[in-house]
């Protein structure tokens, strides 16, 4: 492997790394979000906010990632975030 290479796969694990923590960080913001709501009766999933959320993003790519790569990749984020903000369910009757 040459140098040039393995200069260039650190820079991806760097990256990778960086992406572990934004989307952490992001995740851990939707769990406050998730508390704000359940404190106030609020819907967890809100279509409106999840379209607003892909067009943006969408928008802010500049490639060269494709348009549907990205839409997945938060589509995905928003999954998860949606199970982290739903409240617990609740646990089953002891016998």
């Amino acid at each position: 492997m040459t140098e040039e290479l393995s200069g260039l796969r650190r820079r991806i694990d760097e990256c990778d790394a960086e992406l572990v923590r934004l989307i952490a960080e992001r995740l851990r913001v939707c769990q406050e979000v998730g508390r704000f709501k359940g404190e106030r009766g609020m819907e967890i999933r809100v279509p409106e906010r999840e379209g607003e959320v892909i067009s943006r993003v969408l928008k802010l790519n500049d490639g060269p990632c494709p348009p549907e790569t990205l839409e997945k990749i938060f589509r995905l984020l928003i999954e998860a975030a949606v199970r982290l903000e739903a409240p617990e369910a609740p646990a089953p009757p002891k016998d």
